[in-house]
């Protein structure tokens, strides 16, 4: 078994393209896509593309367990949030732009740190501060403008 490291900065790199793709999608001029046909097309891209790293990390791992199930009610549960996610990001970014989701996801992202760390006691660090104070400046400056 191996781990694979991604560094953060990718990650961020990989997730405004992919919002930015999103917004080139339901914007682009002579073609009028709602949210519900763009999850009709880009869907299958992102099953492909999911299904190759899945195979190579995931599967391996479960084969070697011998006390998988398959439990469909969390499959079909988790699925429905992840249509409804899918869903939501489509309809903002179609509403609005790239940028206000990728806004709105920092938000989410200091959101979830003042929960763990006030509901479940994480650590925050004095350079996780400086971070979230520079991102908090950063969405300041955009609402500002």
């Amino acid at each position: 078994m191996f781990e694979i490291i991604i560094p953060t900065g990718a990650v961020v790199v990989v997730e405004a393209t992919r919002l930015v793709m999103i917004q080139i999608l339901l914007a682009a001029n002579g073609i009028k896509l709602n949210p519900i046909t763009s999850l009709y097309y880009v869907s299958p891209c992102c099953f492909v593309f999911l299904s190759v790293p899945w195979l190579i990390v995931e599967f391996p791992v479960l084969r070697e367990t011998s006390s998988f199930h398959f439990d469909y009610w969390i499959f079909g549960t988790n699925s429905i949030c992840a249509f409804a996610l899918n869903l939501a990001v489509f309809l903002l970014v179609g509403k609005t732009c790239a940028l206000t989701m990728n806004v709105g996801g920092v938000v989410k992202d200091w959101l979830l740190i003042a929960f763990s760390w006030s509901v479940i006691k994480d650590q925050v660090t004095p350079i996780n501060l400086v971070g979230y104070g520079v991102a908090f400046l950063g969405v300041g400056f955009y609402i500002i403008t």
